[in-house]
């Protein structure tokens, strides 16, 4: 089963003279919304098929990623496509990667697969400035991490399912200069694409257990 995408609500907006806009009478729109967000559950390549993201889709979802909280206007971040024609040298780098750890042809063959997971592919890099007096580090890494969660429910919204994934890939020295400008970190691949079924959660959510008063 497919998710579709979720309608924006209709709203009456009031201009503010500070050039802010509120908007109200949204009626159960708010509870429409929150509630279809509260259902994003990552979604494995295993589940994923096409249609995939399209390129303006991926803009979109990047439109709300720049939405993200960024401390002296850095926005440490930037997404970084791989399309399907690049998805064979991407594969011969994660078998170079493989081979250079020592694993075995089978599992270097299974790496190189692996490049091939998801519709959709892209690619998430940081680039932290610890030389910025005013912006610690954990400051940009909160930047970085707000601007994929918006990324992955800008996707959401639209219908389409995602995941991030990490592991040894992205820390191998040459996949990182193959995507990375001098500073910059490879972070993560987000995998993307239509959902078979409907996502579900791996554990209850109690949103009360991580509020508390001072």
């Amino acid at each position: 089963m497919s998710l579709q995408p979720l309608p924006c609500p209709a709203a009456e907006s009031i201009r503010l003279p500070s050039g802010a806009v509120l908007r109200h009478d949204l009626g159960d729109a708010v509870d429409e919304v929150l509630g279809h967000l509260s259902r994003r559950y990552s979604a494995g390549p295993k589940v994923l098929d096409v249609p995939a993201p399209s390129r303006d889709d991926l803009v979109r979802a990047a439109g709300l990623a720049l939405r993200a909280p960024a401390h002296g206007g850095l926005r440490p971040f930037r997404f970084v496509c791989v399309g399907s024609h690049q998805r064979q040298r991407l594969g011969e780098l994660f078998a170079e990667d493989a081979a250079r750890r020592g694993h075995a042809a089978l599992e270097v063959e299974r790496a190189r697969e692996r490049a091939h997971n998801g519709p959709a592919l892209v690619a998430l890099v940081a680039r932290i400035d610890d030389a910025q007096p005013d912006v610690p580090v954990q400051e940009q890494w909160i930047s970085v991490g707000a601007a994929l969660m918006n990324f992955l429910n800008g996707l959401h919204v639209m219908g389409y399912g995602a995941k991030t994934l990490s592991g040894a890939s992205v820390r191998d020295a040459r996949i990182q200069q193959a995507f990375c400008a001098p500073g910059e970190t490879l972070v993560a691949w987000i995998v993307a694409g239509t959902p078979r079924r409907a996502t579900q959660p791996k554990r209850l959510d109690d949103p009360s257990s991580i509020v508390s008063d001072w």
